[in-house]
């Protein structure tokens, strides 16, 4: 018995939409599945760090407030000289300015800046760092900076050590 014209052909196009399913199908390689995302969280620098420089103009001391919004960090800062020696230099150790920078993995480019004004020894006085910090953790900043002091020479070779 022969079947009608429009029988055949649905018949043979179901017939070849079902090989073409199952070849398709067998021969598909399975998709990897995806991981979850396991990548470390964003390093946090925000709160109170406090610790010790030094460079050609005399040592100090620092403590800095951070706050953090995703890589940008900033906050107060106060300066003060680690030793009182006489020299001019450690005078204009005695400073309040603002601190700013950018987080990238864990390294930290900062600049330090203290404005000439305020009740201080030397008010005239107006001084800035450039620091970059490598290998920052949550609890330790380590530095070298370089400088500008308005009534001393620019200087390189300063570093600092902050804790929290």
């Amino acid at each position: 018995m022969r079947q009608p014209p429009v029988e055949m052909a649905a018949a043979t196009l179901l017939g070849a939409t079902l090989l073409a399913t199952a070849i398709g199908c067998g021969s598909s390689p399975t998709a990897p599945q995806q991981q979850p995302s396991t990548s470390p969280a964003a390093l946090s620098l925000a709160g109170t760090w406090s610790g010790t420089g030094s460079d050609p103009h005399g040592p100090e001391t620092l403590t800095w407030t951070l706050t953090q919004v995703g890589a940008a960090v900033s906050g107060p800062v106060q300066m003060a000289p680690r030793f009182q020696d006489g020299s001019c230099g450690s005078c204009h150790k005695d400073k309040k300015g603002t601190v700013a920078g950018t987080l990238s993995g864990t390294t930290l480019k900062l600049t330090l800046t203290f404005p000439a004004g305020g009740d201080v020894v030397t008010p005239m006085c107006a001084i800035s760092f450039e620091a970059e910090a490598a290998g920052v953790t949550g609890t330790r900043i380590s530095a070298t900076y370089r400088g500008t002091d308005s009534c001393e020479d620019p200087f390189t070779g300063g570093t600092f050590e902050m804790a929290r």
